[in-house]
């Protein structure tokens, strides 16, 4: 099945270079248009100007990890303007179910493939968006 990619922009906050370049080349190669930030402020300043189709986010940033960052976007506990991708190398439930609560949409365990990254955000851009926000516990997180 092909999925569209033309004029889709993905934002990756991620401050590990080799996992950044792999994620950048591999989306730039399949037609997204990508943006990086390596920092939690880098990432919220590009956030300001830069609006996403998706973001794929690592926890584990400088300065404001990923939880801070989700939090900042999404101060009130609204639903994210964009799905989101969370990732990290140690996810444990407890992480899961804050970044679900502050609106990430699936989460990935750290190492992946260039073919399971691409599938989870097109994923998430084939779903459709909920009605109302679902509570944390009911909330699909795939690891």
């Amino acid at each position: 099945m092909h999925f569209d990619t033309r004029g889709l922009k993905v934002m990756i906050a991620e401050n590990d270079r080799a996992i950044l370049e792999l994620l950048q080349i591999r989306l730039n190669l399949v037609g997204f248009h990508t943006c990086i930030a390596r920092s939690g402020p880098m990432a919220l300043e590009t956030l300001r100007t830069f609006r996403p189709a998706a973001l794929v986010l690592d926890l584990n940033l400088p300065e404001l990890d990923g939880f801070g960052l989700l939090q900042a976007i999404n101060p009130r506990g609204e639903r994210l303007p964009f799905p989101t991708l969370v990732m990290a190398r140690k996810l444990a439930v407890e992480d899961i179910q804050r970044a679900v609560r502050l609106g990430a949409r699936d989460c990935m365990a750290k190492p992946f493939s260039g073919a399971d990254i691409l599938e989870r955000i097109q994923r998430l851009l084939r779903r459709p968006a909920p009605s109302a926000p679902s509570s944390p516990a009911h909330a699909t997180a795939y690891v």
